[in-house]
């Protein structure tokens, strides 16, 4: 008995969606980093003048 993985499509589309739905998850991590940085470093310069 032999154990196959199935092919995936090697459509240009589907290639293409696979990146936009990666690049959405990074960008989402990014914008939600900034908003926690952003404010945190502008409250630590308040505290540091």
């Amino acid at each position: 008995m032999s154990v196959t993985t199935p092919h995936r499509q090697t459509d240009r589309r589907t290639n293409e969606r696979t990146v936009n739905r990666l690049l959405d998850g990074e960008l989402l991590d990014l914008y939600v980093a900034i908003l926690i940085v952003v404010p945190l470093a502008m409250f630590l310069r308040s505290l540091w003048s």
